[in-house]
């Protein structure tokens, strides 16, 4: 029997993760399960499975899903059905999360990372880190938050004021990661690397502040350009086959 149509394995969705064709990700494990094991993969949404018909019109139907449970059995696999019935293209990831995390692959640490949902706070610097700090969120955290740009001494203020999440600049961005939950060594080192300036193709971004006049045009325009730069850290340290 041909499993591919139902099922992905977590190697076809690794080079996925950082870029635009990441699927939408929905953790349908139980509360017991989550308890055990408080992590999620980037971007995943939990959705009970038992509220995935409620749910359906919150999907986008343009793009793939991926459902995820403990160890990819009954669970995901009968959310991915209830999905594929309703028009979406929706297979359950192989293993599920048991065997996602038994092999070592990036996930966020539910006790530190905003619920997904939960606006974001930042600094409006109209630079790399700027673009740096929206492809973090959109590519790793949660890829629907509302990003709230606003001048750098209020960062703080307005997510207080407005039960929001605050990513201040006060600090290098992959620390400032790593205290969101997102751990991966590769990913930080990458983040570090256009961080500083460091990583090649950081002059591309550098010109795009340039070519957009705020930061919520820059942000769009730069999520292409550092997923291609991803690609190519993955491609340069071996992660990945060009």
């Amino acid at each position: 029997m041909d499993h591919a149509k139902y099922s992905l394995h977590a190697d076809q969705l690794l080079p996925l993760l950082g870029t635009h064709q990441t699927p939408q990700l929905i953790d349908i494990r139980l509360p017991e399960d989550i308890a055990d094991d408080p992590y999620r993969l980037p971007t995943a949404q939990h959705v009970p499975h038992r509220n995935i018909i409620a749910q359906l019109d919150t999907l986008d139907r343009t793009r793939a899903v991926v459902t995820i449970c403990q160890k990819g059995l009954k669970l995901s696999h009968g959310a991915a059905a209830i999905l594929r019935s309703a028009g979406f293209d929706a297979r359950a990831l192989e293993g599920g999360s048991v065997a996602w995390r038994g092999n070592g692959n990036t996930v966020v640490a539910l006790d530190a990372a905003p619920a997904c949902g939960t606006p974001w706070v930042l600094p409006a610097t109209h630079d790399r880190r700027a673009a740096l700090r929206a492809w973090v969120i959109r590519r790793w955290f949660d890829p629907d938050a509302p990003l709230l740009w606003v001048p750098v001494q209020h960062v703080d203020a307005v997510a207080h004021r407005f039960d929001a999440h605050a990513f201040a600049d006060d600090t290098p961005l992959a620390p400032a990661c790593a205290a969101r939950g997102l751990s991966d060594p590769s990913l930080l080192a990458y983040v570090a690397s256009i961080d500083t300036g460091q990583a090649p193709g950081t002059a591309w971004i550098d010109m795009l502040p340039n070519l957009h006049k705020t930061d919520e045009e820059l942000a769009d325009a730069a999520l292409a350009v550092l997923d291609a730069a991803w690609a190519a850290h993955r491609h340069h340290t071996g992660q990945e086959a060009a």
